[in-house]
């Protein structure tokens, strides 16, 4: 039986298929395909994740962005020592642009993602008051089941070439910087092959 798109069995699993594609789906992952029964291990493994968590509920497009993240992940890659990598810009939520096959939710907060080589950087900028704001995140790499290169790394938000708010990843990779004052900023990410820059940072 031919397998399902990886999308198709992240939908299954959300109970988002008709009767008729679910009927499908679930007979497919009734049988002994490994590809797939490892999809539903890991997205399973995912929300469970996710619903232990008390910090602030991620977007829909963030576990689709995952998804396709781990999608990736089944091709090897190899990456080079990144010296200093600057990040780039792959969805801004004000910006309106939707990503290919992403669903996108409202929220009154701004949702950014930014990659660098096998870096996913997620961010979430949420008003904190009228002069400040928190900046919460997390960060992945392609190809790892567990969080060992983005746990415990240090992270430097800088104005001016100078760090002026600093802190630490946990061992999911996440992090947040709290009462930050409005201002455009460079976040500085330190990982094992060097460091991670994402500049013209908006805290707002």
């Amino acid at each position: 039986m031919r397998c399902p798109a990886f999308e198709q069995v992240i939908d299954y699993l959300d109970g988002k298929l008709t009767p008729a594609e679910a009927g499908h789906v679930a007979a497919h992952l009734a049988g002994d395909c490994a590809a797939c029964a490892e999809t539903r291990t890991w997205y399973e493994r995912v929300r469970e994740i996710a619903a232990g968590d008390e910090s602030v509920a991620p977007p829909a497009w963030v576990f689709k962005r995952a998804a396709r993240l781990f999608d990736t992940a089944r091709r090897p890659r190899f990456i080079e020592r990144l010296g200093e990598a600057v990040a780039r810009l792959v969805f801004d939520s004000f910006a309106r642009p939707q990503l290919a096959g992403i669903r996108s939710t409202e929220t009154a907060n701004r949702q950014l993602l930014y990659r660098a080589e096998d870096y996913s950087i997620d961010l979430q900028v949420a008003p904190a008051d009228e002069a400040r704001g928190e900046l919460i995140g997390q960060i992945l790499r392609e190809g790892e089941e567990r969080f060992e290169s983005v746990a415990n790394r240090r992270l430097d938000l800088m104005h001016d070439g100078e760090p002026f708010y600093s802190t630490i990843t946990d061992e999911r990779g996440e992090f947040r910087f709290r009462s930050v004052k409005h201002g455009t900023y460079d976040l500085r990410i330190e990982v094992a092959e060097g460091r991670i820059l994402i500049s013209e940072l908006p805290v707002t």
